[in-house]
């Protein structure tokens, strides 16, 4: 597990620096020439969420370029909460020392009916593929909850995330034209197995052919419904 996930735990820099988003641009930082993106006012990096998010992309590489440059110095761990649920993904390392990139834990909590409806997905061989950068792949998950989301089948297409595997991608390349896509092998005579896009969960039952019954208001008022897709 130390081998995995050593960026979860320790960063390297020096032993003396703490990493808090508001205090990033200590003078102690702003010395250090490894962090030229993060050399900014502390104002103007929170005057929208287009530049938040701007300087959370640039903090994760630079840190990310930390953990390549120098790997045996550990100091404290920088906030990669912070990190995670704005851009909903974080930089680890595998076995061959690359760093490479998780998607956020789903937090919501499951419905008992999205857990049937997920397991349904499983039997049917339905799959999602996705990319760890995608917000709407990001949501498409929240929308099943934690439990149900861990039954989906799922393909990570991105060459930088630590699940990606190349051959189940390959296979599927020129139907994949943008995240997520779903594959309903269930639909192939309707002429609708291959469906680009997030989905709200009334569509994907409807695809999917499932049986059961699905009462779309009871998911609650936080699974707004969405679309759309990355490319």
């Amino acid at each position: 597990m130390r081998s995995l996930f050593p960026p979860l735990i320790l960063i390297t820099l020096s032993s003396t620096v703490a990493f808090h988003a508001p205090s990033f641009f200590s003078s102690s930082v702003r010395s250090v020439h490894v962090f030229p993106a993060l050399q900014a006012s502390k104002t103007s990096i929170y005057d929208s969420s287009h530049q938040r998010r701007t300087f959370l992309v640039q903090a994760t590489a630079s840190i990310a370029a930390l953990v390549t440059v120098m790997p045996q110095q550990a100091v404290a761990a920088p906030p990669f909460a912070v990190i995670a649920e704005e851009l909903g993904y974080f930089p680890v390392t595998n076995r061959a020392g690359q760093t490479v990139f998780i998607p956020a834990k789903v937090r919501r909590e499951s419905s008992e009916q999205s857990v049937k409806l997920a397991q349904h997905l499983k039997n049917i061989g339905a799959t999602m593929y996705g990319a760890y950068w995608c917000p709407h792949c990001s949501h498409q998950k929240e929308i099943f909850g934690s439990e149900a989301w861990s039954i989906v089948p799922y393909v990570e297409c991105s060459t930088k995330a630590f699940y990606y595997d190349a051959n189940k991608v390959a296979s599927v390349r020129d139907k994949v034209d943008g995240f997520p896509t779903w594959h309903f092998p269930n639909n192939k005579k309707a002429g609708k197995e291959w469906i680009g896009g997030e989905m709200p969960l009334e569509r994907i039952v409807a695809l999917s052919g499932f049986k059961g019954n699905f009462d779309v208001t009871s998911e609650g008022p936080t699974v707004a419904p969405s679309s759309g897709a990355c490319s």
